[in-house]
């Protein structure tokens, strides 16, 4: 009797302490079981300071970390075209606290443009929220005798390789626009390569060169004063900056060329996660106050929704961006 009651004593003190060791467990700041967030939330920029991305991402700072209850800390990894970003977003730990701010030329374009990416953007990414686009326009100097896109392209063919069309890269939005042109629409214009952006539009209002693509933030006081004038829009409608300025759709031609701001998260993130944090960032985007401040401040196009639209928007860029590249002969590297 003495012996089996020895050993239920001895069962019952061992359940307890199994009991202790699960309830201190649980109590472990590193327990998944922990309600998110209980530690402040990274999002990791594959781009400098000052750029569109970081300043959507420094923007977000007070607003998602009051409706998180966590500081938000902006965390920027510049290099390799964004690939030293996007990759340490790809290998961060897969739990919520790193948030990935990323952007169509490190998830689209560099996924079709390099062979030898170290992630697969639609293997070890899932989306968040599309964040906003950044239109550009067709630029022209006030010299070239056009009005519209029509007249460009015959402007251009009656001057074969003598009206200069500046971009600052074969990856950019003016290079493609320019090379699907020739392309397919017969036109002749003589590419001038630049190497920044800031470059490429002071060429154009010093006219070096005639024509361009040109964002709209940057671009659009200039057209107001009459030193630049302006034929389409990459935007869906028609922008409050250049009103009388027709789509590029509107003219015929639709090109997977505009540029967007989104978020991602790792590919293991858990879905409830995924889902709590698109919530709170299209309640953020959805205030006014950061749109007029942030959003519409630096020149975007808010456009938030759900994380299948978002999925299925990325996967038809890539495979659009794709056809696009062929059509113009560029190499994949």
């Amino acid at each position: 009797m003495t012996g089996a009651k020895g050993l239920s004593t001895g069962l019952r003190a061992t359940a307890l302490t199994a009991s202790a060791l699960v309830a201190a467990l649980s109590m472990s700041p590193d327990s998944p079981a922990q309600a998110f967030p209980s530690k402040p939330v990274r999002i990791i920029i594959a781009a400098a300071p000052g750029v569109p991305t970081d300043t959507l991402g420094r923007g977000l700072v007070e607003p998602l970390g009051r409706a998180l209850g966590q500081p938000i800390i902006v965390e920027n990894r510049v290099g390799a075209d964004g690939i030293i970003g996007t990759e340490a977003c790809v290998r961060a730990a897969p739990d919520g606290y790193a948030l990935c701010g990323t952007a169509s030329n490190v998830i689209v374009w560099n996924t079709v443009l390099r062979t030898k990416l170290p992630y697969d953007v639609l293997r070890d990414l899932q989306p968040v929220m599309h964040g906003a686009f950044f239109d550009s326009f067709l630029a022209v100097h006030p010299s070239v005798p056009v009005s519209n896109v029509t007249q460009l392209l015959e402007y251009s063919r009656a001057n074969p390789q003598k009206v200069n069309w500046a971009h600052f890269g074969v990856n950019s939005t003016g290079y493609m626009y320019m090379e699907w042109l020739n392309r397919n629409r017969g036109a002749a214009f003589y590419p001038v390569p630049y190497k920044t952006q800031p470059q490429n539009q002071t060429a154009m209002l010093a006219g070096e060169s005639q024509v361009s693509v040109l964002s709209i933030s940057n671009g659009a006081p200039h057209v107001k004063a009459g030193r630049l004038k302006a034929l389409a829009t990459t935007a869906a409608t028609r922008q409050a900056a250049l009103p009388a300025v027709p789509t590029f759709d509107e003219e015929g031609i639709k090109l997977p060329l505009r540029t967007w701001f989104g978020y991602h998260y790792q590919a293991a993130v858990p879905r409830e996660i995924v889902q709590r944090m698109n919530s709170e960032l299209r309640k953020i985007f959805d205030t006014q106050s950061f749109r007029s401040s942030v959003v519409e401040g630096i020149g975007l196009n808010a456009n938030h929704g759900s994380i299948e639209e978002f999925d299925a928007y990325v996967r038809n860029q890539i495979k659009d961006v794709t056809a696009l590249v062929a059509n113009i002969g560029l190499k994949p590297e």
